[in-house]
């Protein structure tokens, strides 16, 4: 039986990347385990002002994972029921972290997936323009076989 792991970070590629991950676990008769990483950043607060901007900071970050995480959450049940039709295992993992691809690559090496499935675009920060994206971090780092999802 093949492990299947399908990581995503934002709600516009759960669709697709669930749904390849589903086809594959059919054919295959694979388990799948989806896993979200969401971020524990926390700076070093000097200031009242640096600590009103990180509280606001916080909430923007809090509303736009808990949206994410309820997209995804409606996609996977989706994806779960479809596949529990056909007796075949699926589980969720939440990780918290702030480096997804390397939490993403350690968490599938450790265990023992067989192919990792993601999404081709994710953020469109600044960041990931100059260090490059998550997804291109994970095709160069990873251990198991990676499906980039277009």
């Amino acid at each position: 039986m093949i492990k299947i792991l399908v990581a995503i970070k934002g709600a516009d590629s759960c669709s697709k990347v669930a749904q390849k991950a589903q086809e594959l676990a059919l054919l295959c008769k694979g388990e799948v385990t989806f896993i979200t990483i969401v971020s524990n950043e926390m700076g070093l607060i000097t200031s009242k002002e640096k600590l009103e901007t990180t509280e606001e900071n916080l909430n923007i970050k809090k509303s736009e994972k808990n949206k994410a995480l309820k997209t995804c959450s409606m996609v996977y049940g989706q994806c779960e029921r479809k596949l529990g039709e056909k007796g075949l295992e699926t589980k969720r993992v939440v990780k918290e972290g702030n480096y997804p691809a390397e939490d993403i690559c350690k968490y599938a090496d450790e265990n023992n997936f067989d192919l990792l499935v993601i999404a081709d675009k994710g953020d469109t920060k600044l960041k990931d323009k100059l260090l490059g994206s998550t997804t291109e971090k994970i095709v160069r780092e990873s251990k198991t076989s990676v499906l980039v999802v277009k």
